[in-house]
């Protein structure tokens, strides 16, 4: 018995082992196929500098168009030549948001939520694309003077730009700007407050339908402008709360 017994116990110990040695095998495997993915992984990732270096562009973007759109409401005649300058800059904005859209298409890691990347380039141009849509106005409505209230409303959103760009420069540093933010929310409540004041001029002291119809679509579009600045500054702050 004793024998039999003990090429059993030899037999069973070596197949354990064998069964041990196969495991201990596998997960090495694992872990070193694993590390050489990481550094695969790690050549094809972009620099994260590149989406905050968008995000810069773009805001430059909304302060020129931002400035020429204020000009072109604060003249006391239409001036088609201003119109002519904002074009350019709004397919500039496409173009950032377009690279941006690419970019997270192909990126495996990036600096923030991707969606908040998203939301954030969208936004931005946002209002890129509703400046250029107020500004097309003036000419579609053949409008050769000055619209109620919107040299003041413009003249709010270029300054709710400045803010924005102060707080999306230091996103790279991760620099929390709440101050600039809440400032982008007074001022965004400044220009409901000179909306409403267009509004009640236009329907009391404006005789001619069509005008009133006119003016209040351009009233409209600036008022959205000063919101989606709001809707920025909110995307900012949400990214600094989810870093911090």
């Amino acid at each position: 018995m004793n024998c039999l017994y003990k090429p059993a116990v030899i037999a069973g110990f070596l197949f354990s082992s064998l069964i041990w040695y196969y495991i201990f095998h596998y997960f090495w495997m694992q872990i070193l196929i694993n590390k050489t993915e990481i550094v695969m992984f790690s050549k094809l990732l972009p620099k994260e500098e590149k989406y905050f270096d968008d995000f810069n562009d773009m805001i430059g973007v909304c302060q020129n168009m931002a400035s020429i759109t204020h000009e072109l409401f604060s003249n006391t005649l239409y001036d088609p030549l201003l119109l002519l300058k904002l074009k350019p800059f709004e397919n500039r904005g496409d173009e950032i948001s377009f690279r941006v859209v690419k970019r997270l298409n192909k990126s495996f890691i990036t600096p923030f939520d991707r969606e908040d990347i998203f939301t954030l380039i969208k936004k931005l141009d946002d209002i890129c694309d509703i400046l250029l849509a107020a500004a097309i106005r003036l000419e579609v409505f053949n409008i050769t003077e000055k619209v109620p209230m919107a040299d003041g409303i413009t003249s709010i959103i270029v300054a709710q730009i400045k803010e924005l760009e102060i707080a999306i420069t230091d996103l790279r540093s991760k620099d929390s700007k709440f101050n600039e933010c809440k400032a982008v929310k007074d001022l965004e409540s400044e220009a409901d407050n000179l909306y409403r004041q267009g509004l009640t001029f236009i329907f009391n002291e404006e005789k001619d339908v069509l005008k009133v119809i006119k003016y209040k679509e351009i009233l409209d579009l600036l008022e959205n402008v000063s919101d989606k600045c709001q809707a920025v500054a909110n995307v900012i702050i949400s990214i600094f709360l989810k870093s911090s």
